[in-house]
């Protein structure tokens, strides 16, 4: 028997394969196959959260780093 591992690890930054949905962290990861993703996004400055299944999801990209404060860059 094969064993199942989760497609995105916690962390993970992704979106509903959907579209126009808003970029989502993967809080908690399934540990066995059909359980579900929780994701958390901020909705305006709420911290939303939803439960969703890995057919759903895409990987996102995150954002690009910010670049260092002034008085580090050398």
């Amino acid at each position: 028997m094969a064993t199942w591992t989760a497609k995105f690890k916690v962390g993970a930054t992704v979106a509903l394969n959907t579209g126009g949905s808003p970029v989502m962290s993967v809080k908690v990861a399934p540990t066995e196959q059909g359980r579900l993703y929780y994701c958390q996004w901020f909705a305006g400055k709420k911290l939303d959260q939803g439960e969703f299944k890995e057919e759903q999801l895409i990987a996102a990209d995150p954002k690009a780093p910010l670049p260092p404060p002034e008085n580090e860059k050398k």
